[in-house]
């Protein structure tokens, strides 16, 4: 299974990014969008790129909605596109005979922006409780493929390169907790615009045949087009050892 994953397009604005890469698209089965295709909520600019990627590939696409897709306008994004979107919300698709489960989510801030703190009453509420949200959409089932799609970053771990006083405003640690103890396949975001390519998340267990300790590691991959400079393509395999992820 193929995928491929952008985010931070704003616009027109890293479309030098983009372009490249679209004649890699047709090979896809998968496209996933990290939010923040709009530049400041331009439904126009979003209807463009929507338009240019369904010229390179009839994958199905799925989304999240980043900080500039403005929320009022989340049900006009929905009616008006025919993509996927994914508000603290989970679909399951089959594709090349396997199940894959998505759970999309915008993430949370360990600390709201000031705009954020000044408009948004409600805002440290809302993100304590998608941190709890995402959890429970997280949970296993029969699917073999479960990944975890965000905007903001789950981990500070692949911000190296941002001012780290801003750390705390552009994701939240707390999702590490949930990705360790859900354990996703992959987890993909996007909003770190000079951060690291990947990360991995791990937790350090006794084996139940007292081998030693072993590490549930989970892939966490940035996927902004400003930090990767391209779209990010992967292989996904599954067998009896469990998921495989190869970069294109």
């Amino acid at each position: 299974m193929r995928i491929a994953a952008f985010g931070d397009l704003h616009g027109d604005r890293y479309m030098e990014f983009l372009l490249p890469s679209l004649g890699e698209l047709a090979k896809i089965d998968l496209m996933l969008l990290a939010g923040d295709l709009a530049d400041k909520n331009d439904l126009d600019s979003f209807a463009k790129t929507i338009g240019v990627l369904r010229q390179s590939t009839s994958a199905p696409i799925v989304s999240v909605f980043g900080n500039e897709e403005y929320s009022q306008d989340h049900d006009e994004y929905r009616s008006r596109f025919p993509i996927e979107f994914l508000d603290d919300e989970s679909i399951t698709l089959d594709i090349d005979g396997l199940s894959l489960k998505i759970v999309g989510t915008q993430g949370s801030l360990d600390r709201p922006t000031w705009w954020q703190r000044t408009n948004l009453q409600d805002i440290w509420r809302v993100y304590k409780e998608r941190v709890q949200r995402t959890s429970e959409l997280l949970v296993k089932g029969r699917e073999d493929i479960l990944i975890l799609l965000m905007h903001y970053s789950p981990t500070y771990l692949t911000m190296e390169g941002e001012n780290e006083n801003r750390f705390p405003e552009m994701g939240s640690k707390m999702f590490e907790g949930v990705i360790k103890q859900r354990k996703p396949d992959i987890v993909i975001h996007g909003h770190v615009h000079k951060g690291r390519e990947g990360a991995e998340i791990f937790e350090t267990q006794r084996s139940l045949e007292d081998f030693g300790e072993i590490q549930k590691k989970v892939p966490v991959i940035n996927v902004t087009l400003p930090a990767i400079q391209r779209v990010t393509i992967l292989e996904l395999e599954r067998d009896h050892d469990g998921v495989h992820i190869t970069r294109i």
